[in-house]
């Protein structure tokens, strides 16, 4: 299994936390040491491991997941899924739309949410009312991004929106409903393989018993993350495992000085009402 000879590696040293005091410097970091290049598990893994804070988690987790789901997204540079929209004034920032434009399509319209708005590169753009998806590059005419002032949450970490006017479309960069969905299933799964890393590299070694846990964690987490099915409790067994281990870490270690934590560390559950809830439906 490649997560374990990952394991090893970090347990023989060479598997370093990476100092990126901000987000340009953990983007130079993560292609600088092939991040972008590694398969989508030990992407987020080994990304997760190397953070030296929860945002830089929280991306490591969300490339991987989107690489794992939309295989077309180049490994070069970071992307982002585009979904939510401003319902308050749609008049001022109305939803996206797909028009047919010569050989391919144009997008319009707006997005109220954009994962690392200072530093991307490619958008996965949903279109809500046709249950579509298309990917697009940053760079091109009619892409215009702008960034939140201070977000509250893994705020260090851009966040901003999207505004399209004409962005030409490529026929083959149009996804279906199927796609979206499994984003929706992947993402919450490869954040919390990250996160676990996370805990598992910054533990350092304090409690052997609890190092012991995270690595099983890992490992089973890097499992799910690639299972083409996983029944809803399994999962649930999971994140409350993973929730034992962020409070034990936190006795463990003088979390107090790592960045952000207490403002971040929220991430490490931001998935788990949502996977307890479907686990009792089912």
């Amino acid at each position: 299994m490649p997560a374990a000879g990952l394991i090893e590696r970090f347990l023989n040293g060479e598997v370093p936390i990476i100092s990126a005091p901000d987000e340009a410097a953990w983007y130079k970091a993560w292609h600088g040491q092939g991040l972008d290049t590694l398969p989508p598990v030990l992407q987020a893994l080994q990304g997760g491991m190397s953070a030296d804070c929860l945002p830089w988690v929280f991306i490591a987790g969300y490339q991987a997941a989107i690489r794992y789901v939309f295989g077309d997204v180049p490994s070069q540079g970071w992307a982002a899924y585009a979904a939510t929209e401003d319902k308050t004034d749609p008049a001022a920032y109305p939803g996206t739309r797909l028009t047919a434009s010569g050989a391919g399509f144009a997008l319009d319209g707006c997005k109220s949410w954009v994962a690392q708005s200072r530093h991307l590169d490619h958008l996965l753009v949903t279109l809500n009312e046709t249950g579509q998806c298309i990917l697009i590059p940053t760079q091109i005419s009619g892409v215009h991004l702008s960034h939140r002032d201070a977000p509250g949450f893994l705020a260090a970490m851009s966040q901003g929106f999207a505004r399209f006017e004409a962005a030409e479309v490529a026929p083959g960069n149009v996804y279906g409903i199927d796609q979206m969905r499994q984003f929706g299933r992947r993402e919450p799964r490869f954040v919390m393989l990250a996160g676990a890393g996370y805990l598992l590299a910054q533990l350092k070694g304090a409690d052997k018993a609890l190092e012991q846990a995270l690595i099983a964690l890992v490992l089973a987490l890097a499992t799910v993350c690639e299972s083409a099915e996983i029944v809803p409790k399994t999962l649930a067994a999971l994140d409350r495992a993973l929730q034992d281990a962020i409070a034990a870490f936190a006795k463990a270690v003088d979390y107090t000085a790592l960045p952000a934590w207490d403002a971040d560390h929220r991430l490490l559950s931001m998935y788990s009402a949502r996977i307890q809830a479907r686990a009792l439906r089912d």
